[in-house]
């Protein structure tokens, strides 16, 4: 996500400007004076132009302090209500990054929410090249071939967002359904409603990313320790689980074939964990090779139960490493809140003195803590 960070300060920027005018503007409608403002500044007509007064007409309506979520539903809602076919929103983080629906309108499958747009798509080459695509009536607009049956919507419109400040393209509105001729006013009047969401869409999703960045392990995608802790301390620790798992032998794996080597063995682990975890557990990378998984609402046995599972799948799945599969195993140190951790802030070293009996008992096994003091 590195490619973001050179706009995000433009963006913090813009967003300023745009809650700014929002108030200011609210203010006026209801005959307020402007709070904060001097006497005379309160009476110029030219202290809401340009960007903030866009802004401040795309915040129309929305709650206090939006999330990213929240104004790119608007945005699809208010583009459907202009063109006639349901609409969505698709951004990316990075130039090249993966593009990602993150909102829908009324009238579309909620599920299409984190489905990936393809890049040789109609909505990715709007995004790629930075031009409004009309898609024929036999042509999925996220989908690049024509053929694929996940999706039946066909025919539709997809237009840049573009940040006002920089020629950076951050996603694309797309109107799915064949929209009601000409297709240029189509592309009129999303482009119309870009202009004015962008100074508020754009600063909400440098938030996002800049969040994302700070608790996210770079490396494997995880959660990182502090964003655990957080999960933890957020959520209900009185009745939880905790499973510490580190890589076996993984100085071994780095001494014969390698760092590059070392970090595909992480990323193969991180990718057993997202795939076999619920919702609503954490997984997180906290050291080198050391893994956590944070279990809300699980017991001891349910979490010994889950351990094992993802002792057993490493250990039945190499990684594989410039076209040779290697092998690799995990060992797991578990506890739970109450039983048998009294308290929540025991969890972790609990964890922690299981995970090592674990290591002296022979590697590649699961261990129970036995008790407060682990």
């Amino acid at each position: 996500m590195s490619g973001a960070v050179p706009w995000l300060g433009g963006l913090a920027v813009g967003a300023v400007a745009g809650w700014a005018a929002a108030r200011l503007l609210a203010a006026r409608r209801r005959g307020d004076p402007p709070l904060g403002l001097s006497s005379d500044l309160r009476d110029s007509p030219d202290l809401i132009t340009g960007p903030a007064l866009r802004a401040a007409d795309a915040a129309e309506g929305l709650p206090p302090d939006p999330t990213l979520e929240v104004i790119a539903r608007l945005l699809a809602e208010r583009a459907a209500e202009r063109v006639g076919p349901a609409c969505a929103v698709a951004l990316r983080d990075t130039v090249g990054g993966p593009i990602e629906i993150v909102a829908v309108s009324s009238g579309l499958d909620a599920r299409l929410v984190g489905e990936v747009v393809e890049p040789d798509s109609p909505a990715g080459r709007a995004v790629t090249d930075g031009v409004p695509v009309v898609a024929s009536e036999g042509q999925s607009v996220v989908h690049a071939d024509a053929r694929d049956r996940r999706r039946p919507i066909r025919g539709g419109v997809a237009v840049p967002i573009r940040s006002p400040q920089f020629s950076y393209v951050a996603g694309a509105v797309l109107a799915l359904g064949a929209p009601p001729p000409p297709a240029t006013e189509v592309v009129r009047q999303l482009d119309a409603l870009v202009r004015r969401f962008a100074p508020v869409l754009l600063p909400a999703q440098a938030v996002k990313i800049a969040q994302r960045r700070a608790a996210t392990d770079e490396l494997t995608g995880l959660s990182n320790r502090r964003a655990l802790k957080d999960e933890m301390d957020a959520g209900d620790r009185w009745h939880s689980a905790l499973i510490l798992l580190d890589l076996d032998h993984f100085k071994q794996v780095n001494d014969s074939l390698g760092h590059a080597a070392g970090d595909v063995a992480l990323k193969h682990v991180a990718r057993i964990l997202k795939e076999c975890l619920r919702d609503v557990d954490v997984a997180s990378r906290v050291g080198g090779e050391e893994f956590a998984v944070w279990l809300p609402g699980a017991d001891l046995p349910l979490a010994l139960e889950i351990a094992e599972r993802l002792r057993a799948l490493v250990e039945q799945q190499p990684f594989r490493y410039q076209g040779d599969a290697h092998a690799l195993t995990i060992s797991c140190g578990v506890t739970a809140c109450p039983v048998p951790a009294v308290h929540p802030d025991n969890l972790m070293s609990t964890a922690d003195a299981a995970l090592y009996q674990a290591k002296r008992d022979g590697r590649n096994r699961v261990v129970a803590s036995r008790g407060k003091s682990g």
